[in-house]
């Protein structure tokens, strides 16, 4: 049916879904085609860390049998998916020398549901060291390439999830989100992902690095996508502390509806003064295209990038240096320097500093729940700059500085569903996009705007040339 793997390789998951469905497609057959991609592409990219390549084939056989016999579950069966390798499923590494040979006794709680719902676990993907220490040259695990130009970094700390929904190596794959880490790889590959509401996905048998803040989400290459994945994750579990008892809907359900009279608010002092020219002429396009189809666009008050840093770096770098303190102390050699640098800096904020930002925290939150009274949606930049080369060395506290303008940890201070989708490229042909985020568990609303605007626009009909 189809004349190269490529073809295939790029249909969407919600296309691939209905081949399935329909039988026109064997799970078998398009698990193999994803293997071999990943043979024939992953040496270059380093996307993938492991490949179960045994395991996702008799899974698929499994899945042909059962949709064979009219046992179909739903869009996610017979999909190949991936999964960041945070999330415990047979060898975990967490990119890191520290967890080299740890192996998972049992699947965590998403992988658990995802192929609870008929998806074939293709393998565990690319990550920053713990979701955090970036990657280099000299980084115990190859650093995962971006696909529209190898020698760029494919954002993080997901990289490889980025990386293989970008390459066509998976239909889909989890990342993490603590600060933007499925919003900023999604950014610089050119794809969707969600960081949902806190709460509305398991982070139960996922490393953690801040337990107030992490997210745990899917990355796709249409909103569609996206919808379906995270219906297929969603939900309640009592292994997670954090996890919301409240109802999942159909994510899918008001997509294609048109967005007339929706409120969308820009906080333009959050990105004012610090975002990349080209980024900001791709945004400024976002906003006449949306009020195009029907929304109204206004600017609202904001805190500033330099407030936000000042909250949420001490939130982080505390919680991520309680998990890691006893490593840190007896194996501090194990980690590459500028993680070790960033924990230990975690290290030294005081239980003042540390409530004081949760106080701000609440205040953000307050406000800006307040603003949705009058508003439906938050629209901004996802960052303020382009991807940059892959480093050869440690660039030290690179990412806690203010020359690191990325504005996606409002949405992890708050909680609110956040959805990252692409609006252009540069002009050196990367990847740029923006985020939408919402009201507290009303993903529904964020993927409707979310899938008029990509319908609207060519950006995600585009792959890179590999």
């Amino acid at each position: 049916m189809y004349k190269t793997s490529a073809e295939l390789a790029y249909l969407s998951l919600s296309e691939v879904a209905g081949l399935l469905e329909k039988r026109e497609l064997s799970p078998v057959e398009l698990t193999q085609a994803m293997l071999d991609r990943i043979a024939a592409l992953d040496p270059q990219l380093h996307a993938y860390y492991t490949v179960f390549a045994d395991e996702a084939l008799a899974a698929a056989k499994d899945a042909e049998a059962q949709i064979r016999h009219g046992q179909y579950r739903g869009s996610f069966h017979g999909i190949p998916f991936a999964v960041k390798d945070i999330y415990e499923s047979g060898p975990t590494t967490g990119g890191s020398k520290l967890r080299k040979d740890y192996v998972a006794t049992q699947d965590c709680t998403s992988v658990q549901k995802l192929k609870q719902a008929g998806g074939i676990l293709l393998g565990k993907l690319a990550t920053y060291e713990f979701a955090l220490g970036l990657p280099t040259l000299a980084s115990y695990f190859q650093p995962a390439r971006n696909p529209w130009h190898l020698e760029m970094d494919p954002g993080g700390s997901s990289s490889g999830s980025g990386a293989a929904v970008a390459a066509g190596l998976a239909y889909g794959a989890m990342g993490s989100d603590t600060g933007g880490s499925i919003r900023w790889p999604a950014f610089c590959c050119g794809i969707v992902g969600m960081k949902p509401t806190y709460g509305r996905v398991s982070r139960a048998g996922v490393f953690p690095l801040s337990w107030s803040l992490d997210h745990t989400g899917p990355m796709t290459r249409t909103v569609k996508d996206c919808a379906i994945m995270l219906q297929a994750c969603a939900g309640y579990d009592p292994r997670d502390p954090a996890s919301a008892d409240v109802a999942v809907p159909d994510f899918s359900a008001t997509l294609g509806r048109d967005i007339k009279g929706i409120r969308i608010g820009i906080p333009r002092a959050l990105f004012a003064g610090n975002c990349n020219a080209e980024i900001l002429a791709a945004f400024d396009g976002v906003v006449t295209q949306m009020v195009a189809l029907g929304a109204t666009v206004t600017d609202i008050e904001s805190i500033t990038f330099s407030e936000l840093w000042a909250v949420f770096w001490p939130l982080l770098c505390a919680e991520a240096a309680a998990y890691h303190l006893e490593d840190l102390r007896e194996r501090p050699e194990q980690y590459n320097p500028d993680l070790r640098l960033t924990l230990a800096t975690g290290a030294l904020v005081s239980a003042t500093a540390y409530l004081q930002a949760q106080r701000a925290r609440e205040h953000i939150r307050r406000r800006m729940l307040r603003q949705l009274d009058t508003i439906d949606l938050f629209m901004l930049p996802t960052t303020g700059l382009m991807p940059a080369p892959i480093r050869a060395e440690s660039p030290g506290l690179w990412l806690m500085s203010e020359n690191f303008p990325i504005y996606t940890p409002l949405f992890n201070l708050t909680g609110f569903p956040a959805l990252a989708l692409p609006c252009g490229f540069s002009s050196s042909g990367l990847p740029i996009g923006f985020q939408l985020a919402g009201k507290p568990f009303d993903e529904t609303t964020v993927f409707q705007v979310g899938y008029a605007y990509e319908q609207s626009t060519p950006w995600h009909t585009r792959h890179p040339a590999l």
